[in-house]
């Protein structure tokens, strides 16, 4: 079973993979730990809008609560670079 974590709870994290579940829902996978978790806003919803972000410095993963607009942004560990 997914467990919910808050926000505040992985600030800083660094995933190494992501999914989309129920077209809203993010599951992400952290480095250290053993099971996917799903990302819950501060004002309570788990409903996201993402991307990844391919640039300067490492690989991203951007964010949005659909509720709220709170952004997180988490460094992305083994992205593969988008094809051209």
């Amino acid at each position: 079973m997914v467990r919910d974590v808050p926000i505040s709870k992985v600030t800083g994290a660094v995933v190494t993979a992501w999914r989309v579940v129920d077209h809203v829902q993010l599951l992400l996978s952290i480095r250290g730990q053993p099971e996917e978790v799903r990302l819950q806003c501060k004002c309570g919803r788990c409903h996201w809008i993402v991307r990844e972000h391919h640039g300067d410095g490492a690989p991203r993963l951007l964010a949005t609560c659909h509720s709220c607009g709170t952004r997180v942004d988490f460094v992305l560990e083994g992205a593969p670079l988008p094809k051209a």
